[in-house]
């Protein structure tokens, strides 16, 4: 009769005198050779399932050359105990160690699974949707540090780069164009769009408000001098319903590979991110009044976010006006019209010194505005839901007026 194998997966506490047909997916060794070393492992079964193991140092030695990373085995008989750890390799309630009677034999079965990579997103994690303690695997992230020490290698230890007190920043896979053509050149084409499909991601880290409460906040870090500096990150949903034509045009003229504002040139040049640039190309800096139940405010789109939501580029739509007789760069074009009547959820970035409301992110998905909505009606302990909550008003409306910033004023 055939021998039957225990299941990883109903290891249960309750017996220890288990025989598993199992696979070495992954073995490391801890503490000194000889003196304080310890093996461990994590084991999969033919189901698929895994489970610490840990052969300590009073068993280690008489099994150490046996024990290979990804060779099958029969064993049996452990000492069954808690896997509550500070940190824990795999997620079953019990972890398996060696005893004196535990029997370990090479045997092969190559049905039995190899290690496979459990990746969590890294935006499921900045959301804490995650275990504590939990150890995993991780996708290719690109980390960025800006201001970097780099410490020679001495001796046995390698080079090193660390941060620098309070000039470094950490950007992890931010939407910057370095990560971005870094991602590309090493792990394919990667989307360079604001819109974020994940709820998770697009709420990380900030607060979701109404257009009322991001005004009144905005006014109480710039009526207090020791928090004019301050800025902060939220979340709202509004409706897009005037271009606001001020003090700036509708683009500005900035370097070919960045986003820094450029004087006219006319001979190839290296901006200050050290990219080679033939000429300067016009970006979109786009001013908007948008309104929510009545409420409104001024928002700043920049032109990664205007050319995605405009469908082209300040250099097309400004050859266009050209084409069409219109030399005035300050004039406005028509193309802004596409923006008129958009219902979108925002990430803004509130900056009271500078007045500015500007947008970092946006989205059309409806689910997600959906999701913005009920949290601003659970911020302000409401439940009714009235009409202009219709995603679907996206769809452009019949555009507003164009107004000025003086006859905002004067509303």
């Amino acid at each position: 009769m055939a021998c039957v194998a225990d299941k990883i997966k109903l290891i249960d506490g309750s017996r220890e005198a288990l025989k598993l047909f199992v696979r070495i997916t992954y073995l490391w060794f801890i503490g000194i050779p000889g003196k304080t070393e310890q093996a461990e492992m994590v084991v999969v079964d033919s189901d698929g399932y895994e489970i610490h193991v840990v052969c300590k140092q009073d068993q280690l030695k008489s099994r150490k050359a046996n024990l290979k990373e990804n060779l099958t085995y029969v064993i049996h008989n452990f000492k069954v105990i808690k896997n509550d750890g500070k940190f824990r390799v795999c997620d079953h309630e019990y972890k398996l160690c060696f005893t004196g009677v535990t029997v370990v034999r090479q045997c092969d079965m190559e049905q039995l699974h190899f290690r496979k990579f459990r990746f969590v997103d890294f935006f499921s994690v900045i959301a804490g949707h995650f275990k504590i303690g939990l150890l995993v695997d991780e996708k290719p992230i690109v980390i960025l540090l800006t201001h970097a020490r780099i410490k020679e290698a001495q001796g046995s230890y390698p080079a090193s780069i660390s941060n620098s007190f309070k000039a470094s920043k950490l950007m992890i896979n931010d939407l910057v164009l370095e990560i971005q053509e870094f991602r590309e050149r090493y792990f394919g084409n990667v989307s360079g769009s604001s819109q974020l499909s994940s709820k998770d991601a697009f709420l990380s880290k900030t607060e979701v408000k109404n257009i009322s409460q991001i005004n009144a906040n905005s006014e109480v870090i710039k009526s207090n001098v020791s928090f004019f500096k301050q800025e902060f990150v939220c979340v709202t949903v509004s409706k897009i319903t005037t271009i606001v034509m001020d003090n700036y045009s509708w683009c500005y003229l900035a370097w070919g590979q960045c986003y820094k504002k450029a004087d006219m040139q006319t001979v190839p040049f290296t901006c200050l991110c050290g990219k080679e640039n033939d000429q300067p190309v016009l970006r979109y800096r786009v001013e908007v009044m948008v309104n929510h139940k009545g409420e409104q405010t001024k928002f700043l789109i920049w032109d990664r976010e205007s050319a995605q939501l405009i469908g082209q580029s300040a250099d097309e739509v400004n050859r266009l006006k050209i084409e069409d007789r219109d030399v005035d760069l300050n004039a406005s074009p028509q193309a802004l019209d596409k923006l008129l009547g958009c219902f979108l959820a925002f990430k803004v970035k509130v900056q009271p010194r500078f007045g500015n409301f500007v947008v970092l992110k946006y989205s059309d998905e409806s689910d997600l505005i959906n999701v913005v909505l009920d949290m601003i009606l659970d911020s302000e302990q409401s439940v009714s839901v009235t009409g202009d909550h219709d995603p679907l008003l996206r769809i452009p409306l019949t555009p507003t007026k164009r107004v000025s910033s003086d006859e905002l004023d004067n509303e």
